[in-house]
């Protein structure tokens, strides 16, 4: 239903399978979305704050840095713990990856053919079941069109109400209170408009739930609306938050002058940090800033979801609380990682039997992927490169600042600074400024003092 006059989509109703198409951007990690809509979008890919500068660093940086070229994808391309869902949705843009499976090269025996459910473990030396040292891993072929009749999150055969905006209602809700909640009274301002949406406008949809507070008018009336862009507020966060947080240290170089950071030197815990943002999932950034992540489209179906689409709707009891807060593929999280996240747990099949269990990707640990001792230039747009002096010195003379107006100051990334640094990267092209500044202000004013 469009507004004539403003050219604008009031609201649309649609079936089960359109729904959880768009809540399964809920689940898609950071840097799966990047990848999959620059595959769509090649080089006129919009920019999302800091993360596609990020992004386009990690890709350049050489694979040398990384423990195995391996660790290296699983940042480019995350996966996530809903691939099979992804394969029964009715549109599948999430380039769902196909499932891996160890191999015992016995037939005889009862565990020939074993899934992989963690990104850390990927070899098998021993074949519990036989004694077979055969082991092989292997990927299953991607099956083109799965059956999506059952639906995936929401029960088949329900329909709801979704706004212009991401909103999303179950049909009960009722004519009159849809009306009263757009606050429409003329019903001659409306018009009843049928919208088909294939593969590219679903990734089309996908982009504007990112960069538009009306991605349905968007995609369906082929507007392009841009996101307010005020400053973005940060969040009072106490530290009992999250207690058990651990810390990396960080050296800002500053502009004495002017107090402008100018760049980040660091060692690779924090350039780890960084880098393990892609493989959280956009759900899971809502969950750690309660709803308020600045992609207001999101926002809405994020809090939507929690609060007006009662569990009644959904497939079975868990189903709700996974999109709330998606969990990670086990084995991608550091042991010392900033953030509370958390990852899917092993079945008993793999706990009983993780002695026999190695990493090839992952030599140095469960989400080490960074080779060290290296130090890195973070620029403040999160670009980062292997520190280099002369490349430094250069873009001082450059920006004509002399040495002698240049300070660093060292400071502590815990749970807060990594949480800032989290949505400062969703909508900002200077995350670390945005991010971290005001702390080093408040420390000088109490040093002054």
């Amino acid at each position: 239903m469009i507004d004539k006059e403003r050219n604008k989509v009031l609201f649309a109703t649609a079936d089960s399978h359109f729904v959880d198409i768009l809540l399964s951007f809920l689940t898609l990690p950071l840097g799966r979305i990047i990848k999959v809509l620059k595959q769509h979008y090649g080089d006129e890919l919009p920019t999302f704050g800091s993360l596609s500068s990020l992004y386009h660093g990690l890709s350049n940086l050489d694979s040398s840095h990384f423990v195995t070229d391996g660790a290296k994808q699983i940042l480019l391309n995350p996966t996530t713990s809903f691939e099979d869902e992804y394969k029964r949705l009715k549109l599948d843009i999430t380039d769902s990856q196909p499932a891996q499976y160890f191999c015992c090269s016995r037939r005889s025996c009862r565990y020939n053919r074993f899934e992989s459910r963690s990104v850390y473990y990927d070899y098998i030396q021993l074949c519990k079941d036989c004694g077979s040292y055969n082991m092989t891993s292997e990927e299953a072929k991607k099956v083109s069109k799965a059956g999506y009749s059952d639906g995936v999150w929401t029960k088949p055969r329900e329909s709801f109400t979704i706004f212009d905006d991401l909103q999303i209602f179950p049909n009960e809700i009722g004519l009159v209170r849809i009306l009263t909640l757009l606050g429409i009274t003329d019903a001659n301002e409306m018009e009843l408009v049928q919208a088909d949406l294939g593969f590219n406008e679903i990734r089309e949809l996908l982009k504007a739930s990112l960069t538009s507070p009306t991605p349905l008018s968007d995609v369906i009336l082929s507007k392009t609306t841009p996101m307010d862009s005020t400053s973005i507020p940060m969040n009072e966060i106490s530290e009992e938050e999250n207690p058990n947080s651990s810390s990396v240290s960080l050296k800002l170089v500053m502009q004495k002058s002017s107090g402008k950071l100018l760049y980040a030197q660091a060692k690779k815990d924090f350039v780890e940090f960084l880098f393990s943002l892609f493989t959280i999932p956009i759900g899971g950034a809502e969950h750690l800033m309660g709803g308020k992540t600045c992609f207001k489209a999101i926002d809405n179906l994020y809090r939507n979801t929690a609060e007006f689409i009662g569990d009644e709707y959904f497939k079975y009891t868990d189903a709700k609380e996974e999109l709330m807060n998606p969990k990670l593929p086990h084995g991608c999280i550091s042991q010392n990682q900033i953030l509370p996240l958390v990852e899917e747990c092993l079945s008993d099949d793999y706990t009983a039997n993780l002695p026999n269990f190695s990493s090839n990707k992952f030599p140095e640990g469960q989400g080490c992927y960074l080779e060290g001792p290296t130090t890195y230039h973070v620029s403040d747009d999160l670009i980062v490169t292997p520190f280099c002096p002369f490349s430094v010195l250069s873009r001082l003379n450059s920006l004509k600042i002399p040495v002698s107006d240049v300070e660093e100051r060292e400071i502590q990334i815990g749970f807060k600074e990594a949480l800032n640094i989290l949505k400062t990267s969703l909508t900002s092209t200077s995350a670390l400024s945005d991010a971290l500044l005001t702390q080093i202000c408040n420390k000088r004013i109490k040093e002054e003092v």
